[in-house]
């Protein structure tokens, strides 16, 4: 009887290791073609509404991947974005955002 309990403690220890511990995936790492769709799909929110203030905090989080994932890319929108993040009228921050559009294409 010792033994079969022995033999059931040590399957149940092993059972962890053997499927790997945790069983929960590794987060996915956004590609740069992802990043570059989502800051596109909201800048173009901003050219639609001129929209700014707090508003705008989604194309911060969306900046910073960028200069990680493609930095060629976002060192070519630098200057406009940071315009961006600035200008105080809608109408500027329309035409903004769509130059920062075009310079992701």
């Amino acid at each position: 009887m010792k033994s079969l309990f022995a033999l059931l403690a040590g399957l149940a220890l092993m059972l962890p290791v053997m499927t790997g511990c945790s069983g929960e995936a590794e987060p996915e790492v956004p590609t740069s073609a992802a990043i570059i769709g989502s800051m596109k799909s909201n800048l173009q929110v901003v050219v639609d509404t001129g929209e700014g203030g707090s508003g705008l905090d989604v194309l911060r989080s969306d900046f910073e991947e960028l200069q990680k994932q493609a930095p060629e890319k976002a060192a070519a929108v630098e200057k406009d974005y940071e315009s961006l993040m600035k200008a105080a009228k809608p109408e500027d921050r329309k035409t903004l955002a769509a130059k920062i559009i075009a310079g992701l294409e």
